[in-house]
């Protein structure tokens, strides 16, 4: 009876290490590591620059009012439709349900636990963050006469939407490349997120929902919390790594 018990123990711990187990990275650590720092780096800066041009209409903060000027004036009813359905598509609350659903199917399939929960908790995360932020500078959105309906009356301080697609982009183009490195793979994923980034805060800037300094901010955020991913999940690999042995 005791041994028995002692083989399914076994059978058990390595049926749950196998769920644990992680695919091995392209990437070196110090690689991981370089590409983590960079980004906090520059994610920090322009964070920064951002907040203080909110806070006081100085550096690109002086620039909100002749941005949304210019959009309100350029504004075209075919430019418009496709505008509404890009802030659409990046809503947060769709952005999350279809990222969690995506991931928890990816899990099912692959037998993987540790990339799928990892994607979820840092959408779900930032969601949290965004709202908190918000809710610490209150910073009022542009006047609802320069918005194109619906309109959107909460704070504005970062961008919901372009923090979430940034993040989004940023996360799995980092699973994917990191465990498959080419110079492809990383041109077509930093293509893929440059352009899926500025359509949508251009959406947000063109429909009048944002500022200026409202989209800048969540790029940096973006920056910072995609480097703090990277070394949650090099910490996460050495531990399990540990554990394998």
């Amino acid at each position: 009876m005791g041994s028995n018990n002692i083989t399914n123990h076994q059978n058990y711990k390595k049926k749950m290490m196998g769920l644990l187990v992680i695919k091995k990275t392209a990437w070196s650590i110090k690689k991981c590591v370089n590409v983590a720092i960079i980004s906090f780096m520059f994610g920090s800066i322009i964070f920064l620059f951002a907040y203080i041009g909110m806070l006081n209409d100085v550096g690109i903060g002086s620039y909100n009012g002749s941005i949304l000027l210019w959009m309100v004036n350029h504004r075209e009813s075919f430019i418009t439709s496709i505008m509404k359905i890009l802030t659409s598509a990046a809503d947060p609350i769709i952005i999350a349900i279809i990222v969690s659903t995506v991931a928890a199917y990816w899990g099912y399939l692959k037998r993987e636990i540790w990339r799928p929960f990892l994607l979820i908790s840092t959408v779900m995360l930032t969601a949290g963050i965004t709202t908190l932020i918000k809710v610490v500078t209150s910073n009022m959105r542009p006047p609802v006469i320069d918005m194109i309906t619906p309109f959107e009356l909460d704070y504005s301080f970062p961008s919901g939407h372009t923090l979430i697609i940034i993040i989004c982009l940023l996360v799995i183009g980092y699973f994917i490349c990191s465990r498959n490195s080419s110079k492809r793979c990383t041109t077509i994923w930093i293509t893929t997120a440059t352009i899926g980034v500025s359509l949508v805060a251009f959406s947000r800037l063109y429909l009048g929902y944002h500022w200026l300094t409202d989209v800048v901010a969540s790029v940096g955020l973006g920056l910072m919390i995609f480097a703090a991913v990277i070394i949650i999940d090099i910490l996460f690999r050495s531990k399990v790594k540990k554990l394998n042995y």
